[in-house]
């Protein structure tokens, strides 16, 4: 009987082992590849990018993309934003960022680049493959300081008690401090609001013929420091619609950076931890300076332009079919795509993976037509999951 047991645990041991090696076996390779992201206008008969004239439009009105919805908490309101003088300083930022994203995102020549030198060295390019790119800049800032009353809860905490009770106990009244209870002081706070609208040409320069039709593209920003974090100058579903699509990356740091702070002082010093203002949801030490807040609104408007005409790459994690060529393979895997789709096309017996690591190579180059042609063909010859997913991907 023990024997007749132990060949049972044996065989199903070995059955075990040999069914967990077929699958990990048929397991296509997982790998991540540098994909292009196919940009909404291609200039792919363009050779050289000319930086033409960028210009401040001060006393214009920067419209809100939608209305705003009740009154702001906090007077005087703000319900739209008009261009400032400071347009035509922040015109010549824009410049510098659109030249730093082409530069490092574009196989585009840049030519004029700098305001104080114009023309061209060595050879004259011709002016049909030369696409000018021209700018107008609209921004605005408000920046209000005033006081408010905000409510404190003045309490004794047992100090006695293990750490973990403290920081419920403290949690409980911090998070209770906004609901209006406890003790009212007049505090001081600081809101910055920002708007920045750029309306973006690009022209041939030869007849001046439009490459793509002009892009008018908008940031905008809001931040308080010190006061309640629930008010602002701004309504308050303009004021969340912008912390939403504008400044998620910001929310994110400054929490990760003060919490530890945040909790050592509620522990050690709930004084102090007043004082500092840490009670405040929008703490941070420093507002935001005038060429800070004109750096990040820039910056933004030029990464998302850059990303509508220039092929932007990211790393992806792709499969690729292993019943394929392991010529064509190797080269996917070494990030020659060109090499691999021109000796996948060479092959008279091509098969349906082999299609589909051509449109994977096509893909990784950002040519989402082509990729999508050959994952069809895949599809038709020999319909697999994996050929599917590849070909919902690129639609």
């Amino acid at each position: 009987m023990i024997r007749l047991n132990l060949f049972l645990v044996f065989s199903v041991l070995f059955c075990s082992v040999g069914l967990m090696s077929c699958f990990f076996i048929s397991q296509n390779p997982q790998i991540k590849l540098l994909v292009a992201q196919t940009p909404k206008f291609e200039l792919n008969e363009m050779d050289y990018l000319e930086v033409g004239p960028f210009k401040g439009q001060p006393l214009v009105k920067i419209s809100l993309p939608f209305e705003p919805d009740g009154m702001p908490k906090l007077s005087p309101g703000v319900l739209s934003f008009e261009a400032d003088q400071s347009s035509e300083q922040v015109a010549e930022l824009f410049r510098l960022q659109i030249i730093k994203n082409f530069s490092k995102n574009s196989s585009l020549k840049l030519l004029n680049t700098s305001e104080d030198t114009k023309g061209y060295t060595g050879v004259v390019p011709e002016p049909n493959r030369v696409v000018v790119i021209s700018a107008l800049v609209r921004y605005s800032q408000i920046r209000n300081k005033s006081k408010e009353f905000v409510p404190y809860l003045v309490t004794v905490f047992n100090e006695a008690l293990p750490i973990e009770q403290q920081l419920l106990a403290r949690g409980a009244v911090f998070g209770a401090e906004p609901l209006d209870g406890g003790i009212e002081e007049w505090t001081p706070y600081v809101e910055l609001m920002g708007a920045l609208e750029v309306r973006i040409s690009l022209n041939l320069q030869s007849n001046g013929e439009e490459i793509i039709p002009p892009q008018t593209l908008q940031a905008f920003y809001v931040r308080k420091w010190g006061g309640k974090s629930e008010t602002s100058h701004l309504p308050e579903n303009v004021r969340l619609w912008i912390i939403k699509n504008f400044q998620e990356d910001e929310n994110l740091a400054e929490r990760f950076l003060n919490e530890a702070e945040k909790t050592e002082m509620t522990a050690e010093n709930g004084e102090q931890y007043l004082t500092q203002g840490y009670n405040l949801r929008h703490y941070s030490r420093v507002p935001l300076s005038n060429l800070d807040l004109q750096y990040r609104l820039t910056e933004q408007i030029a990464q998302k332009y850059i990303a509508q005409v220039t092929p932007i790459f990211r790393t992806a994690e792709m499969t690729i079919d292993d019943n394929g060529g392991k010529v064509g393979i190797t080269l996917i895997l070494g990030n020659a795509y060109e090499e691999a789709i021109t000796h996948l096309q060479g092959r008279k017996d091509r098969t349906a993976a082999d299609d589909y690591n051509m449109g994977l190579a096509y893909e990784a180059l950002g040519q989402r037509q082509q990729a999508r042609k050959f994952y069809e063909s895949a599809n038709l010859r020999d319909s697999e999951n994996l050929y599917e997913e590849a070909l919902n991907r690129v639609k």
